[in-house]
């Protein structure tokens, strides 16, 4: 069945790869930009889950037409890794559509700290688990301020010991650009999610508010996550957090 899967999902994205390399023969100017973040408490991209510690994140966007390469790595302040992934995106919808469809993959790695059987001292070795990732993100610009859609992801792991499927569904809004003052400005973004991991289930509620100020370099974010109903191994009832996030200079390159 993971074979089927991961085949299907092959299957699925072979089209719009096809599209994309036709693309990049007329596209001529690449745009990169990025961020890096720390926080108290580091959760994942399924925000069920957290490393229950502080940790920084990269974030980098190379884009060209519609198709983008976004890298994203994570590690404890301790500097050990805590997850690499690598999305592969491609928007389906033209630049100036209300409605917009992404479509993405990616191969993730999460590293995992296991202490070495028969040891006297307590030494670790570093696990990397490996896990095959589709992504699919329809949603509509209801207005200049709010966006709302669903958001898909489902994974696979690759090797021996991991999860074998994730299915992780969100209903999504994006409340964005709200005006505090003259130079502040509010983001919310409320999302219902369920996940299925292995057959085991439940739902959640979690947000996101940023808040940033106009000629000031950082934003401030914080992410809360409440579980209403769960038979998933690790879902805690609340996680939260409080996260320093500094925009990189971004740029074009043009040939």
């Amino acid at each position: 069945m993971k074979k089927a899967g991961i085949y299907l999902i092959c299957l699925f994205l072979t089209p719009s790869l096809h599209t994309f390399s036709q693309e990049l023969q007329h596209q001529k100017t690449t745009q990169i930009n990025g961020s890096v973040g720390i926080t108290n408490n580091g959760i994942s991209i399924v925000p069920s889950f957290s490393l229950e510690r502080p940790a920084t994140v990269f974030n980098m966007s190379i884009s060209k037409g519609r198709f983008s390469f976004d890298p994203e790595m994570a590690f404890s302040l301790d500097a050990k890794p805590w997850y690499s992934l690598f999305w592969f995106r491609y928007k389906l919808s033209p630049n100036q559509s209300k409605f917009n469809m992404n479509v993405g993959t990616h191969l993730g790695l999460n590293y995992v700290s296991m202490p070495i059987p028969s040891t006297k001292d307590s030494l670790q070795i570093q696990k990397t688990d490996r896990y095959f990732v589709l992504e699919l993100f329809p949603r509509y610009q209801v207005s200049k301020h709010l966006n709302m859609g669903i958001y898909f992801l489902r994974s696979n792991g690759i090797n021996a010991g991991t999860l074998h499927t994730l299915h992780f569904v969100t209903l999504f809004t994006d409340i964005s650009q709200i005006k505090l003052s003259k130079k502040a400005t509010l983001g919310i973004t409320p999302q219902l999610y369920y996940l299925n991991i292995d057959g085991h289930d439940g739902y959640y509620l979690t947000t996101e508010i940023s808040l940033a100020w106009q000629n000031f370099p950082i934003i401030f974010k914080s992410t809360m996550n409440k579980t209403f109903e769960s038979q998933v191994e690790g879902s805690k009832p609340f996680l939260w957090n409080i996260k320093l996030v500094y925009p990189l200079k971004g740029g074009k390159i043009s040939p």
